[in-house]
């Protein structure tokens, strides 16, 4: 008989694709050590918002569970790594595991074509 795992996501609920982004996200390789990973990501006023996963606490006050909604600090460069975009921020590095339904990628668009501008 199979071995049942129960999994439960007290803050957002997750689709399959959402799922799978994730877990092939988190076993790329980087360049550099990564924070956390974020999916259903929208960009605003330079910042990610989404819901993070495997997030590296700080400290021990300061712990982010899996599943949490996270605004990271003011996005400073935005590059393609493998399949994914890794965003470095103030606070550290994001992985974009998947984007917001119709508003995610469109956001994270302008944010790089305002990049080129300046």
């Amino acid at each position: 008989m199979p071995e049942i795992i129960e999994v439960e996501f007290h803050s957002k609920y997750l689709s399959d694709f959402q799922l799978s982004r994730l877990v092939q996200a988190s076993l790329q390789k980087y360049t550099v050590a990564i924070t956390a990973f974020i999916s259903d990501v929208v960009i605003i006023e330079d910042r990610c918002l989404g819901v993070s996963f495997d997030h590296f606490p700080h400290d021990d006050a300061y712990r982010t569970a899996n599943g949490g909604i996270i605004r990271t600090g003011k996005i400073r460069s935005a590059r393609k790594e493998g399949r994914f975009w890794l965003l470095e921020t103030q606070d550290g590095n994001y992985v974009i595991a998947s984007f917001k339904r119709e508003l995610g990628r469109a956001s994270f668009l302008k944010l790089l074509e305002t990049a080129d501008r300046l």
